[in-house]
């Protein structure tokens, strides 16, 4: 590979990074729904551009149409669904205040932990690898997309049919709120 290629990837690489920082940061300080979701679709969009510096077409253009694309769009809905003004007026959302700050401790706590565990950690035994039958018949080379595949559905496709129902149920629940009264 040519170096001024695999140099320019590598900032690449590093440029759409910081936008994806830069988008998560707009997603969690914004006062604005919507513009929390822009912030979201940015770090998504950052992160497909990582996958294409990384010669990973098909995660890039999986990025891009499963959370670039539905998720934002489900996020979008939900904002335009629920009004939340008449929330504000009730005053359900305001007492969670305590919760959320220990939520969000216990998250950082966590990810520190696991940065700890990958930076001052000894290196695997082995890497993490699909197991040898899934690619049988396949040059993984040239059949990224099979390869990929393969291994959702063979090895992960109870954590995948789990993750769509929990979103099933979030768009349900929005719904609900969204529901007027009628009298």
């Amino acid at each position: 590979m040519d170096p001024l290629l695999a140099a320019t990837g590598q900032y690449l690489f590093h440029i759409f990074g910081l936008m994806a920082v830069a988008g998560a940061l707009g997603l969690v300080f914004s006062r604005n729904a919507i513009h929390s979701i822009v912030g979201f679709l940015l770090s998504m969009l950052a992160v497909a551009g990582c996958y294409l510096t990384l010669s990973a077409e098909f995660l890039a253009v999986a990025q891009l149409l499963v959370y670039a694309g539905g998720i934002v769009v489900l996020f979008l809905f939900v904002v335009m669904l629920v009004e939340m003004t008449k929330f504000k007026e009730k005053g359900l959302f305001q007492g969670q205040t305590k919760a959320a700050v220990a939520v969000v401790a216990a998250g950082a706590l966590a990810i520190v932990g696991v940065f700890w565990r990958t930076w001052f950690a000894p290196g695997a035994a082995q890497a993490l690898t699909l197991d040898a039958g899934l690619g049988e018949g396949l040059d993984v080379a040239a059949q990224n997309a099979q390869a990929v595949s393969r291994g959702v559905f063979a090895g992960y496709l109870l954590p995948f049919e789990i993750l769509s129902v929990i979103l099933l149920v979030a768009l349900v629940g929005a719904v609900v709120l969204a529901k007027t009264e009628r009298v």
